[in-house]
């Protein structure tokens, strides 16, 4: 159906990155770098199909720039081109339409974890710094109301600078637009609430150790930057080999 339209975009995953042969596409859009640096040019080569022009763009941040250095090594040159200035703000819409829309919420929430968790995974780790991810910027460009409770977000010091809460609205009470939705919502949620009235959770007693099993302490703020400067020490490690592998051409 995409091929036989004159005018029109399609949105998909590294599926389509391979074994498409879709003539006379204008332009690839990559909105984050592949976690495989070889499916930079798969992706890349579903335009400019025999013989014939097309675009390739990447969005970088500027401290992700080293991967230009990167592809330049692996015989793919970029060209730099600055973003329009005058692009329009749709932030708000986004927002506007997960506070009508239950569905528009969670999407926004799910797309939003799976590029964090992409990001740690990424290849060129060295370069793609997930601890240095502005979160806060990043959530609100998914359109999201609350910064979710994710490991990622609540045990590290990422960046929650630019992210503005919507505290106008309980993320609760958002419904499905879909009324058969929304109805097995308010079900499965007055069912939860049966639930925890007929078993309500008993706190959990104390248990004392015994002393030769040794007694639990919190850590000081000295041991616990110690922990944290074995993590980096060791990341900087495999950061540093990867980087030989890089210069070996490996």
């Amino acid at each position: 159906a995409f091929t036989s339209l004159s005018s029109a975009v399609l949105l998909c995953t590294d599926v389509a990155a391979r074994g498409l042969d879709i003539p006379d596409v204008d332009c690839i859009l990559q909105y984050d770098p592949p976690q495989d640096p070889d499916m930079f040019i798969h992706r890349a080569g579903r335009t400019a199909r025999l013989g014939k022009q097309g675009n390739a763009i990447v969005f970088l941040l500027p401290k992700e720039e080293d991967y230009v250095a990167f592809l330049e090594r692996k015989g793919c040159l970029l060209q730099k081109k600055e973003c329009s200035g005058n692009a329009v703000d749709v932030v708000p819409q986004i927002r506007s339409a997960a506070k009508k829309d239950r569905d528009v919420m969670e999407k926004g929430l799910k797309a939003f974890v799976s590029f964090i968790r992409a990001y740690k995974e990424h290849y060129c780790s060295f370069i793609f710094r997930w601890k240095a991810l502005e979160i806060g910027k990043l959530a609100m460009g998914y359109g999201l109301l609350q910064l979710p409770s994710m490991s990622e977000v609540k045990q590290h010091t990422l960046s929650a600078e630019g992210f503005t809460p919507a505290d106008d609205v309980k993320l609760e009470e958002i419904k499905y637009k879909d009324k058969a939705r929304e109805k097995q919502r308010k079900k499965k949620l007055l069912a939860k609430k049966l639930e925890q009235e007929q078993n309500p959770k008993q706190p959990k007693p104390k248990t004392r150790q015994n002393q030769k099993d040794g007694v639990m302490k919190k850590k000081t703020a000295k041991q616990r930057r110690a922990v944290q400067t074995k993590e980096d020490e060791d990341e900087l490690t495999r950061e540093y080999r990867l980087l030989k592998k890089l210069k070996r051409g490996a």
